[in-house]
């Protein structure tokens, strides 16, 4: 699982960013589950027609480096068997103790999935085409970071944020490398650059509205500068400054999660320091970023996505458990969570499952199920860097904060897992 792999990725980032000016934590968020009610019965019809909508997605740790498998998915999200391997990456990566899968993501239209890895040498995205079965670096000749597909029951289009060039044949305008935000077609490699009026490393996080009219994004200048946080057209025009955070504890904006109804946008404001795992507070804003509400302390620094209810009204979240643990700042390793869920209209919050109810050290990957009144989740120990974690999966009952926490295991323990596909 990526959060594994966080403290080596913060380290190399920072290393990065610092190279060209910027060096603050690049946080980034699972794709967004959402959009009308309509959209999302014509998204499931679409994927029962595709190898890719029935499947969940997994890196796979072998002698050989990572392999990317699947298993069939269940009614409750949950895989139904062992992970089969479908493909091998290339370089033999997945050997070095560096490389890592960060994340994996499934394509609105269910025909790609992206997977955003990292090596000693930076991150870099392979597309693997599920019909073909082919792992292709997209864009070619480029280093940088996945953030989101764009939304759509065709799409397979995704916002990245370009680093550096890879050679010579990197994409360039005509004054030379001067990238933005990229929307990449998964199919073809092909870029459209859209202007954010300063560099790609100030770009922190960026995520498209679930009706793909508008994107919401944040910029710093960074360590200690803090943040600016931008709304603009899905086309880039329209840019609008919605608020700041000055340099401070909490003040880098972003792992943005848009409500389905696209009225609201909930957020984290993490700790703008050197120390990758700090908590992070989870806030609430409408969309012209007015009407600010703190709602809960939340995990920060592992990547770990809000994801709404389909009614818009409640969040699940990733909640640390082991606050007052001083090397859980630094280690991935030793953190602690739990899966909480907070009510965005009365701005209660409860815990729905932690280490009491599972017996494992760590909670993380919900996924509403039953129209809102369960979450799936993957519970785990430390994964072993070098061999790979045993997640296993269960549901739980979301209740309220009156509820006693419920909570029953759906499969058994998985093998050799480095990374979860969403």
């Amino acid at each position: 699982m990526r959060q594994a792999y966080c403290k080596q990725r913060y380290f190399m980032l920072l290393t990065v960013l610092t190279l060209v000016g910027f060096s603050v934590l690049f946080v980034r968020q699972g794709m967004m589950t959402g959009g009308a009610n309509a959209k999302s019965n014509q998204l499931a019809q679409l994927q029962t027609q595709v190898d890719g909508g029935s499947y969940l997605y997994y890196a796979v740790k072998q002698a050989s480096g990572y392999v990317l498998a699947r298993a069939a998915k269940g009614s409750d999200g949950q895989p139904l068997g062992t992970p089969l391997p479908i493909a091998q990456f290339d370089n033999s990566f997945g050997q070095s103790a560096s490389d890592a899968i960060l994340s994996m993501q499934l394509s609105p239209d269910g025909y790609y999935l992206a997977i955003d890895g990292s090596s000693d040498y930076g991150e870099l995205v392979w597309i693997f085409n599920i019909q073909q079965r082919q792992l292709t670096l997209t864009p070619a000749n480029v280093m940088g970071n996945f953030l989101h597909w764009l939304p759509g029951v065709t799409s397979h289009t995704f916002l990245y944020r370009p680093m550096f060039p890879l050679g010579p044949n990197a994409p360039q305008d005509s004054t030379g490398w001067n990238p933005g935000l990229w929307v990449v077609d998964a199919e073809t490699g092909a870029i459209s650059n859209i202007d954010i009026t300063m560099p790609s490393a100030f770009l922190v996080d960026a995520v498209p509205s679930p009706d793909d009219a508008r994107i919401v994004y944040s910029t710093s200048k960074g360590l200690g500068l803090g943040s600016d946080v931008w709304m603009m057209n899905r086309d880039g025009s329209n840019t609008t400054h919605l608020f700041a955070l000055p340099g401070g504890a909490r003040s880098i904006a972003g792992m943005f999660a848009w409500s389905p109804d696209s009225t609201s946008i909930a957020y984290e404001r993490l700790s703008d320091s050197p120390t990758p795992f700090l908590p992070a507070g989870l806030w609430l804003m409408n969309t012209s970023g007015m009407q600010q509400r703190y709602l809960a302390d939340a995990d920060g620094g592992h990547g770990f996505a809000l994801t709404w209810s389909p009614d818009s009204r409640r969040i699940a979240y990733v909640l640390r458990t082991n606050v007052g643990d001083r090397s859980a700042n630094f280690s991935a390793q030793s953190l602690q969570s739990a899966i909480a869920v907070v009510d965005t209209s009365t701005g209660q919050s409860w815990t729905v499952a932690s280490q009491v109810q599972t017996g494992l050290q760590m909670s993380s990957n919900a996924v509403w199920t039953s129209g809102g009144k369960k979450l799936t989740f993957t519970a785990y120990n430390s994964f072993n860097l070098a061999l790979g974690g045993t997640p296993r999966y269960w549901s739980a009952q979301v209740g309220d904060q009156l509820s006693q926490p419920s909570v029953i295991p759906l499969t058994p323990s998985l093998l050799s897992i480095v990374a979860i596909g969403s």
